[in-house]
């Protein structure tokens, strides 16, 4: 299992815009068949900070995805929508890969 994360701040009085915008990319996923993102914010750290959490069955998945996702004019429309609310910069993520045991 993979897990993505994205972190973005948010320009202050948009995080509800903001929300509205993945609960669109949601829909637009379920409609698809890709995964959703769930929105976390930190207790403690950046102001307005929004890290959206996905999970990916493996690699192959994450790039089959983020590939179509990336050719989709539906979903890149509401991407680049949130272009003036989001802190130019401020976007960056990770990807975290489940820990399989017995190691050797």
């Amino acid at each position: 299992m993979y897990r993505h994360r994205l972190y973005q701040q948010v320009i202050y009085g948009h995080f509800n815009e903001f929300l509205k915008a993945n609960d669109e990319m949601n829909a637009i996923a379920k409609k698809k068949g890709w995964p959703t993102s769930t929105p976390y914010t930190p207790v403690v750290g950046t102001g307005n900070e929004i890290v959206l959490e996905t999970e990916y069955a493996d690699l192959a998945t994450f790039d089959r995805v983020n590939h179509a996702f990336q050719t989709d004019a539906e979903s890149m429309k509401i991407y680049r929508g949130t272009a003036d609310i989001v802190v130019q910069g401020s976007v960056h993520d990770e990807i975290f890969q489940e820990v399989s045991r017995p190691l050797a």
